[in-house]
């Protein structure tokens, strides 16, 4: 560019000198043709010499920053419209080397036409990248600093001591409730805060720290003006300055958080304490090296030995070479990890280890947690012995049994075998005369009699009620009927000590030789119970061997088979619900709301086959409960919702098998609720042989269901010895007079009589009574002149599908609310 015309060389040199010792760049723009020089002090800022850059009018432009550019021709708009006095903006200009200078460019109209026009501008640029730097710099440091102060929640604060007044940052005004302010804050506000127990001291340590060279740390607390107590902490440092009293800086934060913690963590330390010190299983820890750092008191006990003792001792060595320790070999800290058991001074111990952990994930030991499962040991040995055995004889169960067939049949081709099936003569009788004490003892003296006479390695077991099997191994027929022959004469041998009357005891016995390895377990076990049948059908206390040329319509392979098609029948939902009332004979047309629940199988050829085809077999082959409970959860599935509705109360008849179910009351209270059905609409109808079969349960269940407002009736009422008694035993509320009594009302003065003593029993006793199987309006009439109420018969109801019933009773209950509308 062109100096001043007046300047001498001298001059011109002293001021490129001048612009070069001071780093400018001059420009000078010429308006009127719209070229701007440059000098060479600015080439060389962005490291040009002149003659590399171009001669283009819009140099400028084409160095400047995009994001500058707008700037930059804004400033010069505004100045050459005499918006402001001068052009001064920050921007960035591309160097040779491709990186951004900052330079400060300020500028200004040196020349004006006649009109007053500008037409020249001249300016210099300064290079500010080293200060632009330092800037970025310092807001970096600062950013970072608000940052750390940010996340560790700290406030900044200094006082002057001279003047006794504090300045507080945004973060201490917040710690202490206040609203930021930027004014001095004098030391009383901060003493008003103080909490009376710390105020003494706090102002104390905050004297002492002027005078002390060191960062001082004091914990305080503050109460705020909503009252809420906070702790807080500050790091305080004393700062000298020439000509005043000095100053106290410092930070303040809170931790009250903190505090509530660690004290939470020394509360819950203390806990821990506490309950590892109560609690039975003994518990040990280590360090990595699996030295013994803590042992409870339980642990103490475990091992006999004294805390001082046991701690710092190490436990894999303890473990390894203590002659009371047993059952494990310890090398390393592995052998915990999956649990091992000991036995340790005679007691069983399950022992469990888990690594303790850093907030890093780095193991810093274990701890093992010994539990004592001597108790819980013995109490599995004792289930599973149950499991296979019958609590009451100690025989194998029909579990076991089932299990050790299985195996002979898979053995049968190296080792033959025989079945003896054994079912009691006059058991019942037995029962009936002496009860169910007698008949106990009877069973477990049968047990002991013929386990002592049978071959070593027979299998003896009670099948259930008086039902017995025994497997033999060998084939020798002479040999077996000797057995059994033996069996027999063991039995009738049973001596119970006193008279009960009635026939002696006495069994049949069925043989089945096993030699197919193809049989079935349950074919195999049939074929020794239809023996057992044809030897209790040719006279009793006989014995039987089976035969593949008999056949008969009631032997164990026929019931089987139906069993068989029963099960079919469920999966293939073929059994139908039919429903037969329970009228009011007292007064004619009167319903009284009560339906007795039957079942009928469909044939697959569309027969519909009643219960004696299949009710006998389900019970003989343990099928009964699984049957009882799937015609109640049908029932209450279908209609269960209506009942309350139709004012109706539906009974279900309940089997011996059905009634020894523990959880069968669970299973009916669980059904109801699950198909909106109240317990009160629900009856149960048991007969005295169930009841007999298993009493204790009968009578729980009979219990629970009056509890819970079922109906339960004592059915086939007078068939039995007992029925007098279980009226003593059971809270029932029902009595339904057995049919045999009722058939012959009309001819017979004896049946008479006794339905007229029941009747008379039961109204002393509260109890409804109803009559079953009536025929006819003859036995009607005279079952009115005895006082019965009610009745159940061909004559008042035959049984119907319970679907269609449920239909015709809905409609019947709709057509009467709606006249009663009306009405």
């Amino acid at each position: 560019m062109d100096y001043p015309k007046n300047a001498t060389v001298k001059d011109a040199d002293t001021w490129r000198r001048a612009l070069e010792v001071a780093g400018l760049g001059v420009w000078d723009w010429d308006l009127r043709t719209n070229v701007t020089q440059y000098s060479e002090s600015w080439c060389q800022m962005l490291g040009y010499r002149r003659k590399e850059l171009p001669a283009k009018e819009d140099l400028f432009l084409l160095l400047v920053h995009p994001e500058d550019r707008a700037r930059a021709i804004e400033s010069g708009d505004r100045h050459l419209a005499g918006k402001c006095d001068s052009i001064e903006t920050e921007l960035r200009l591309q160097h040779k080397d491709g990186r951004w200078v900052w330079v400060l460019d300020r500028g200004a109209i040196v020349e004006r036409d006649e009109d007053g026009r500008p037409t020249r501008v001249m300016g210099v640029q300064t290079d500010i990248t080293q200060q632009k730097e330092a800037e970025r710099d310092a807001s970096l440091t600062n950013e970072r600093f608000k940052l750390a102060l940010a996340a560790s929640e700290t406030g900044i604060w200094h006082f002057d001591v001279g003047r006794e007044g504090s300045f507080w940052d945004a973060k201490t005004c917040e710690i202490f409730g206040l609203e930021s302010r930027s004014r001095e804050i004098d030391s009383h506000t901060w003493e008003s805060f103080l909490h009376p127990e710390d105020k003494l001291d706090a102002e104390r340590q905050h004297m002492a720290a002027i005078y002390k060279n060191e960062v001082v740390k004091i914990p305080y607390r503050i109460v705020r003006k909503d009252g809420e107590v906070r702790h807080v902490e500050t790091l305080a440092k004393s700062l000298q300055s020439q000509g005043s009293a000095g100053y106290l800086v410092g930070t303040i934060k809170d931790v009250t958080e903190e505090i509530r913690a660690a004290r939470a963590l020394y509360a819950e330390k203390e806990r821990y304490q506490i309950t590892l010190g109560a609690i039975s299983d003994s518990v040990i820890s280590t360090d990595v090296s699996g030295v013994i750092n803590f042992a409870n008191p339980s642990a103490l006990g475990m091992l006999s030995v004294d805390h001082d003792a046991l701690i710092g001792s190490n436990i894999f060595r303890l473990f390894r070479n203590d002659a009371a320790i047993q059952s494990v070999d310890l090398d390393c800290g592995d052998d915990f990890k999956n649990g091992v058991t000991l036995e340790i001074y005679s007691e069983l111990y399950r022992c469990k280890s888990r690594p303790i952990l850093s907030a890093s994930g780095d193991s810093c030991g274990n701890v093992y947690t010994f539990q004592n499962i001597s108790e819980e040991t013995r109490r599995q040995q004792q289930l599973a012995y149950a499991a296979h055995h019958d609590a009451l004889s100690g025989l194998y169960n029909r579990i076991a049994f089932d299990g050790a067939l299985e195996k002979a049949i898979a053995n049968v081709a190296t080792t033959a075998f025989a079945i003896l099936y054994l079912d009691l003569d006059h058991f019942k009788a037995l029962n009936d005369f002496a009860g169910h004490a007698a008949g106990d003892e009877a069973l477990k003296a049968i047990a002991a009699s013929v386990a002592d006479i049978l071959p070593e390695k027979a299998i003896f077991a009670r099948l259930g009620g008086d039902e017995f099997a025994i497997l033999v191994f060998g084939t020798e027929r002479e040999e077996l009927k000797r057995i059994a022959g033996e069996t027999i004469a063991a039995v009738q041998a049973i001596d119970l000590g006193y008279r009960v009357g009635g026939p002696r005891l006495g069994c049949s016995i069925g043989i089945t030789i096993v030699s197919d390895p193809f049989i079935s377990a349950s074919d195999a076990l049939a074929q020794s119970d239809d023996a057992c049948y044809a030897a209790k059908s040719s006279g009793r206390n006989r014995v039987s061997f089976f035969s593949e040329g008999k056949s008969r319509a009631t032997s164990g392979l026929s019931a089987a088979r139906e069993v068989a098609d029963l099960t079919e029948a469920l999966e293939e939902n073929r059994l139908i619900l039919f429903g037969q009332e329970i009228q009011s004979i007292e007064h004619s047309g009167q319903q009284c709301g009560r339906l007795e629940i039957l079942a009928r199988l469909r044939a697959r050829d569309g027969r519909i086959v009643g219960p004696d085809g299949f009710i006998p077999a389900a019970e003989r082959f343990g099928m009964a409960p699984v049957l009882d409970r799937w015609i109640f959860r049908k029932a209450l599935a279908d209609h269960g919702p209506l009942l309350k509705k139709l004012d109706l109360k539906i009974g279900f008849n309940l089997s011996a098998q059905t009634l020894s179910d523990p959880s069968l009351w669970s299973f009916i209270h669980d059904a109801a609720r699950e198909h909106g059905t109240e317990l009160s609409q629900i009856a149960f109808e048991i007969t005295e042989t169930a009841a007999v079969t298993s009493f204790e349960t009968a009578s729980r269940f009979v219990r629970r269901a009056r509890d819970h407002g079922c109906m339960v009736s004592l059915d086939d009422f007078g068939s039995g010895l007992c029925s007098f008694d279980y009226l003593r035993r059971f809270p029932i509320n029902c009595i339904k007079i057995d049919g045999a009594f009722v058939e012959k009302i009309v001819d017979s003065t004896v049946d008479r009589a006794i339905i007229a003593a029941v009747v008379e029993l039961a109204r002393n006793l509260g109890f409804n009574v109803v009559a079953e199987k009536i025929e006819n309006e003859d036995i009607i009439t005279q079952l009115r002149k005895l006082g019965v109420t009610h009745g159940q018969g061909f004559h008042l109801h035959r049984p119907e599908p319970l679907d269609d019933y449920v239909t015709r009773r809905l409609g019947s209950t709709e057509r009467l609310q709606q006249e009663r509308r009306i009405a």
